[in-house]
């Protein structure tokens, strides 16, 4: 996992009287920045009110991990907020209750995951820029994961690390994923041919879809490849966030 800059919600959490969670189409406890708070308070055995409020640039259903990272600076907030002093560790044990990859965004930087993704070790984020590219339609999480246990068993994944920059990254990177995904929603086919006419070394499903991430070796190459894509959808272009002085 590798924290990108390029494309983020704006979340603002406030000391309030009572809770409430604003999020335009995913509002109050529907909402994953609820779960965090109902982890947290169970944690620390009292009420902690907040108002939140998330403006969304991350879409929903396309495996970025938008509502994840929300959860998380939430979870974080309300640490700060209320004067919680949890520190990383218990706040990422609090975060492994909200989602699996919510500890994750609580840690950053780049990190090889293991067990439901909450077993972190550091890692080295290779160099490399993404066009995304997330076709109209979403993909449920479920669905995703429902279609893949339907299939064969993938091969064994490689534990080496990662080859350090585009184009040798392109032959490493691998999503078990793509064909659930690529069956539930045959329109991803169009959308990886674009990025890969695109000029794209490497086409990528992000999560469990539906963006997809089309690798390159800088921005530059990236931001270019933006004009020869498809008008309609998500088109964006991010990068591994250089570590914390």
């Amino acid at each position: 996992m590798v924290a990108l800059d390029g494309l983020a919600d704006t979340v603002r959490v406030q000391r309030a009287p009572e809770r409430s969670v604003s999020c335009p189409g995913i509002e109050g406890p529907g909402n994953l920045a609820w779960a965090a708070l109902d982890a947290l308070e169970s944690e620390v055995g009292r009420p902690l009110p907040v108002s939140v409020q998330i403006e969304k640039a991350i879409p929903a259903e396309a495996g970025l991990g938008g509502g994840s990272s929300d959860a998380a600076a939430v979870l974080r907030a309300a640490d700060r907020l209320h004067g919680l002093g949890l520190g990383p560790g218990r706040l990422e044990a609090v975060a492994a209750r909200v989602g699996s990859d919510v500890p994750f965004f609580i840690r950053g930087g780049c990190q090889w995951a293991r067990g439901r993704g909450e077993t972190l070790t550091p890692a080295v984020a290779p160099r490399f820029a993404a066009l995304l590219l997330r076709p109209p339609e979403g993909l449920s999480t479920p669905r995703v994961y429902a279609a893949f246990d339907r299939m064969a068993a993938p091969a064994a994944c490689d534990d080496a690390a990662a080859p350090p920059a585009m184009p040798a990254l392109a032959g490493w990177v691998r999503n078990d994923l793509w064909p659930p995904a690529l069956a539930l929603a045959p329109s991803l086919g169009a959308a990886a041919r674009a990025l890969a006419a695109a000029g794209a070394g490497a086409v990528l499903l992000c999560g469990s879809g539906s963006c997809l991430a089309g690798l390159f070796s800088g921005r530059a190459e990236a931001e270019a490849a933006i004009a020869r894509l498809p008008a309609e959808g998500l088109r964006a272009v991010v990068e591994p966030r250089p570590p914390e002085a």
